[in-house]
């Protein structure tokens, strides 16, 4: 349960929220290596591995608990929506990956448990919440997900229960649907987990069907049930789900009213398949359904092929050998050479097809059955093996009969069958046995006949193999020779260049050899592709090289978009920018980021319009542009290439707001104020660099007046509040922690360009004044930069100040550097105040020693000296005071630390103050001059030691001399 708890909390915390964008915008450009691939046979997973792993994590931890009244709900719904939505898109194109389709599953678990606990505590939350727990159950059941499923289920339950009381006024028939809904998953679920008394058991408390709606749920999930128990070899639980979906099947044929378009693919099939199941049962109930759906599917569906081929093999009527032979002859003669005539097959159909192309038929009847043949066969649970062996015994079979090749539309239908067993290989990347199916196409009997297409589609396919297995060698031989030397056949190129890199050639003159310079469709992507292979075998060089041939095709009047927008051209190509950056920085990798970037401006501005418009650029293509050239600048400052950082920061500033034009039209808006108060931050921050790091003055002012120019802009963007966009208490208090950064810098320039007022003012403010971490390098640009003497005591007399109220906090470890600090600090505000000031017009000679810049300043730094003699801790034992006497200075503080003024600092502090004493007695100012003495022997008098006692005894003896004591 605490581990629960945990979880629930971590949930509702805005980590979940930044987890759950993390996984936003990574699944918005997700798999982009295989999108771009034009072999297909590359891929990348949708999520990192450590993404994934936090994934598990947070499912395992069950974070789907009813949580209510969240401060952030808005937000929280925003990112669950946001993630719900980026799961249903990716379904329609990667939901056939199997990997794929399970990482999808929990992606949107965690977007269902953000949407429910974002959901209001009312009936139509909790609709809402059911609604999303049915539809992300059915996800994870679909999958496999048992332990997922069964979470996400019983907040379903609980929210259920809340929508079911009469007084609430819902609708009976949306609670019974969603009763319906929520009592088939859990048998649905309960299969999975083989729990049939379960399944039957919710199966029992099924409320009766009364829309059409609810009994199409009911029979579908009774036909799956019964269907894979079926496949299960479970035969008497078969005959009772499949009988269960036929009834309800019925039912929903009447409350239609009619015929639907699919009721006799589905009446063929249940009953088929009840069929099946009660010719394997043992019961005598399963044998009287035998009979009744036996000669119902003979009186309907006689001639198809499926009951044809049922027959024969249970041996119905007992047919002849001749009778046998007429009956598949006959199925032959009715069998259309497509994939999706004949959805019911076995291996004995298969097998019978093979015998009988073992003899000698006419020949359109030999491509009939062999057509035939191939579609069982890749429905077949044989092995990949054991189907190419089969295939190529009834190939060699025909070939040794010297049976000419197959008919082009033979061909066609049989190239078709093999690909989908080409393709089932390739998702599972077993390449090898893909290599073999598409050289099985290659066979003379198929090949011969096929059109051109067809063929350039097999080699280019074959050759992607040989290059995953490393057979180069195949594959050169299958280039130079097999495929037809087009231009306009970029994907070919594509191939040829992935081969000349693997063969360790330059790739660069490939393009101009192979790759046209007039446009052609597929160029760019081909390009693409040619870049991202260039970065698998880290050849950055040739990265560059296709990147720059890519740039041409994009800025270039006449350009193709068959495959992709060109806002997402520009985005692929920032994504390959950015993971090359991350290997390192060169002249070459700036210039193209900076190309780039100016380039997908340049077409946003034109062409950028609200979501849904052809081959424009969508608010949410703006979104992402603006982030991921921030990051390219990210990387830029983390990198040898700071000086290009700015560049891409600008770009990033104007995408956002050309962003803000489309999404935010409102007249005052600031958004998206986040995003433009982190890039003004880092241009802050390069700026400053700039400066430090230039020796030409003018151009460091320049520089300088950025800085302060960003700082303003910083300051206006601070704390906006315009209803648009919220921001969390973490992110507030980055914000607040880049500023207190953003105010030193300012300080810092300010002091550079000697704008001296703004300093002062500065100096005078709690809230422009730097945090106490920078107080260090303020003291050095005090020293450094030589500001009038009195502005220079204000600075470092505040520093003092703001130190010692801050003595007195919880002790850290900050305070120990103050102590060693606070020595220096005094010195250095001593020194300035006793150094003389001259005014205009001022004669040098005339008392000069006894002119200081802020004496009143200068006599309290004695007195604070003196003073801190006397801050003796009183929780220190007799014993330790006896033994430091008043050599050791104590100070407030709960470290419980003795502080010791360092002997040097007192020897130099009462020496100068001495001096100056004697500059007093020079100008006759006797009583100033006692008083300068006496303080400097009292300082002198805190030197331990016999040090301490010869300065003492010296400073007496010459003050003695003085005045004549």
């Amino acid at each position: 349960m605490a581990q629960v708890s945990a979880t629930r909390q971590a949930l509702a915390d805005s980590s979940t929220s930044d987890f759950a964008s993390t996984l936003h915008t990574i699944l918005s450009t997700a798999d982009t290596s295989t999108i771009l691939s034009n072999d297909n046979t590359s891929t990348r997973p949708l999520l990192a591995p450590d993404v994934i792993l936090r994934l598990d994590n947070d499912l395992n931890g069950n974070p789907f608990g009813l949580v209510v009244n969240m401060p952030n709900r808005e937000q929280l719904d925003g990112v669950g929506t946001l993630l719900w939505n980026d799961c249903t898109y990716l379904m329609i194109s990667h939901g056939h990956i199997p990997e794929d389709a399970l990482v999808l599953g929990k992606v949107r678990a965690i977007a269902f448990a953000i949407l429910n606990m974002a959901v209001t505590p009312d009936l139509l939350g909790h609709l809402r919440a059911l609604d999303l727990a049915l539809k992300a159950a059915r996800i994870c059941i679909v999958n496999q997900q048992r332990e997922i499923a069964l979470n996400i289920l019983s907040v379903a339950a609980l929210r259920l229960a809340c929508v079911q009381p009469a007084h609430l006024g819902l609708d009976p028939a949306i609670n019974r649907n969603l009763t319906i809904r929520y009592f088939l998953l859990r048998i649905r679920l309960a299969w999975l987990q083989d729990r049939v008394d379960i399944a039957e058991h919710f199966f029992a408390k099924l409320p009766s069907p009364v829309v059409s709606d609810d009994e199409e749920l009911i029979f579908e999930t009774c036909f799956i049930i019964g269907d894979s128990a079926l496949a299960r070899r479970l035969p008497e639980i078969a005959v009772t789900w499949l009988q269960r979906a036929s009834d309800h099947f019925m039912s929903f044929s009447i409350v239609k009213q009619s015929k639907f378009p699919d009721y006799d693919n589905w009446n063929l099939v249940i009953r088929h398949s009840l069929v099946v199941a009660s010719a394997n049962a043992r019961s005598a109930q399963a044998t009287i359904t035998y009979d009744i759906e036996a000669r119902l599917l003979r009186a309907f569906y006689s001639t198809h092929p499926a009951m044809i081929l049922f027959d024969l093999s249970v041996g119905h009527n007992n047919p002849s050998n001749d009778e046998l032979l007429q009956g598949l002859k006959g199925l032959v003669d009715q069998l259309p050479l497509t994939d999706m005539n004949m959805p019911i097959g076995s291996d004995n159909g298969m097998e019978a097809f093979r015998i009988l192309l073992m003899h000698p038929l006419p020949r359109e009847w030999t491509e009939k059955c062999f057509v035939a043949f191939v579609l069982l066969l890749g429905r077949s649970e044989y092995s990949d093996s054991k189907r190419i062996r089969t295939l190529r015994g009834v190939i060699d079979a025909l070939e040794k009969r010297g049976y000419p090749s197959i008919s082009a539309k033979a061909a066609h239908a049989t190239v078709i069958c093999i690909w989908k067993m080409t393709g089932d290989a390739l998702l599972k990347k077993d390449y090898w046995t893909a290599q073999l199916w598409l050289q099985v196409c290659t066979d003379p009997k198929i090949f011969q006949h096929c059109s051109v297409e067809i063929k350039i589609a097999i080699q280019k396919k074959l050759v992607a193999c040989y290059l995953q297995t490393g057979d180069i060698t195949a594959a050169r031989l299958l280039i130079d020779r097999g495929l037809l030397q087009s231009q306009v056949d970029c994907e070919r190129m594509y191939l040829s260049y992935k081969l000349r890199l693997l063969e360790g050639k330059d790739g660069s003159g490939h393009f101009s050899l192979g790759f046209p310079f007039y446009p052609v469709p597929h160029k760019q992507t081909s390009l693409l592709s040619c870049a991202m292979e260039a970065q698998r075998q880290h050849k950055p060089e040739e990265v560059l090289n296709c990147l720059d041939q890519f740039i041409k095709c994009l800025t270039s009047d006449d350009i193709y978009h068959d495959d992709f927008s060109a806002a997402e051209h520009y985005m692929f190509a920032i994504t390959i920018l950015s993971e090359e950056l991350s290997k390192g920085f060169s002249q070459r990798i700036g210039s193209c980021i900076e190309t780039v970037l100016q380039s997908a401006l340049s077409y946003a501005k034109e062409n950028s319009m609200f979501e849904g418009g052809d081959q424009e650029v969508s608010v949410t293509q703006l979104q992402w542009l603006y982030c991921a050239s921030f990051k390219l600048a990210l990387k830029l400052i983390n990198s040898s290439g700071f000086l290009w950082a700015t560049s891409a920061l600008d770009h990033s500033r104007d995408f956002a707001l050309l962003y803000r034009e489309i999404a935010y039209p409102e007249m005052g808006s600031k958004a998206p104020r986040p995003h433009l108060f982190a890039v003004v931050y880092l241009r802050l921050l390069v700026s400053s660099l700039k400066a430090r790091c230039e020796d030409d003055p003018t151009e460091k002012a320049l520089h300088y007046v950025k800085v302060r120019a960003c700082f303003q802009e910083l300051d206006d963007l601070r704390g906006w509040k315009d209803g648009e966009e919220e921001t969390d208490d973490d992110a507030d208090y980055k914000e607040d922690r880049h500023h207190d950064v953003a105010q030193f810098f300012d300080l810092e320039a300010a002091m550079h360009l000697k704008k001296w007022n703004h300093v002062a003012r500065i100096c005078a403010s709690d809230d422009t004044f730097p945090d106490p971490k920078f107080y260090a390098p303020i003291m050095d640009l005090t020293l450094q930069l030589n500001p009038p003497p009195r502005l220079a005591i204000q600075v470092v007399k505040r520093i003092v100040f703001k130190l010692r109220e801050l003595q007195d906090d919880p002790p850290s470890t900050w305070q120990r550097d103050f102590r060693v600090s606070l020595p220096r600090y005094l010195h250095c505000l001593f020194s300035l105040a006793i150094t003389p000031v001259p005014e205009e017009g001022y004669l040098e000679f005339v008392c000069l020693d006894v002119e200081m810049a802020d004496p009143r300043v200068a006599e309290e730094v004695l007195d604070k000296i003196l003073e801190m003699a006397e801050e003796k801790d009183v929780n220190h034992e007799e014993g330790f005071n006896a033994q430091h006497g008043l050599n050791a200075i104590h100070t407030r503080s709960d470290l419980r630390e003795v502080f010791t003024y360092p002997a040097a600092e007192l020897i130099k502090i009462a020496t100068v103050a001495f001096n100056k004493a004697t500059d007093f007695y020079r100008a006759t100012q006797d009583e100033d001059c006692q008083r300068w003495a006496n303080k400097a022997i009292s300082i002198a008098q805190l030197v331990p030691g016999s040090q301490g006692k010869q300065l003492v005894e010296t400073l007496q003896t010459r003050l003695g001399s003085l005045i004549g004591v």
